[in-house]
């Protein structure tokens, strides 16, 4: 077992005015990373005085722009600025669609000889459930539901942690991965109406034992009159607070 300790950089959806986007800076030896690194990363590191310098790489889980629209940040500041690349970790379903038809319209620069994402970023493809490291950490990512007909994943870290990228509820998986060792789960919700995203609701029909193991994200604003209590043994997340694990 390796310990890390992770803090939220926001805990919002992509429409969030009062929290950020639901990234995550993710701490390994002394070394950073971030999970996801949406519009609002690069603001929301500069709140606690961190900035490009102080991270080693980014994993994607899924290229909506709450989760991926800081790349190009990182990208051009990496290029132009601190003549450094980013370690980029992508899951290689998504080796067709990140450069041709995100990003390459906001960053293919011919004149100044950058034309590829292999100009911008350290990238490595992954395959699902290949181990890669993070300074030590071990880590894999697995495919979950999130919109259909569009690639989202999980990531698990040192076998133990596992942190959805966004996804609907899905007790059968949760429970499996219970079994594969896994005890702590960081887990998307919505308070209110979820389509593509587990709701509370749904959350509340998982068994005691494993409610107790979920940590909620993804909500943006907690409903007027919440109370700590409604969890029904369920963990809330908040923004800049570090966990050990």
């Amino acid at each position: 077992m390796m310990p890390f300790r992770i803090m939220m950089l926001g805990v919002g959806n992509g429409f969030s005015k009062k929290t950020y986007n639901n990234n995550a800076l993710l701490e390994s030896k002394g070394a950073y990373f971030l999970i996801d690194c949406g519009v609002t990363a690069w603001s929301s590191l500069a709140d606690i005085n961190m900035d490009f310098e102080n991270i080693s790489g980014i994993f994607l889980t899924h290229l909506h722009y709450d989760h991926c629209g800081g790349l190009d940040e990182a990208a051009l500041y990496g290029a132009y600025v601190a003549g450094r690349k980013l370690k980029l970790w992508v899951p290689a379903p998504l080796k067709p669609v990140l450069w041709e038809q995100t990003l390459r319209g906001r960053l293919e620069d011919p004149a100044g000889g950058n034309t590829r994402l292999e100009h911008f970023f350290e990238i490595h493809w992954v395959k699902e459930r290949e181990i890669f490291s993070l300074n030590g950490l071990s880590a894999y990512w697995l495919q979950t539901e999130h919109v259909p007909s569009r690639f989202s994943c999980s990531l698990v870290l040192d076998g133990r942690f596992f942190y959805s990228g966004d996804m609907v509820e899905n007790k059968l998986l949760i429970e499996r991965l219970i079994r594969e060792g896994i005890n702590v789960f960081y887990h998307d919700v919505q308070f209110k109406h979820a389509v593509v995203h587990a709701s509370f609701k749904g959350l509340l029909s998982y068994p005691e034992a494993v409610r107790k193991q979920l940590y909620l994200m993804h909500y943006s604003e907690l409903p007027a009159g919440w109370n700590p209590n409604d969890l029904n043994g369920m963990n809330l997340l908040r923004q800049h607070e570090w966990l050990s694990w």
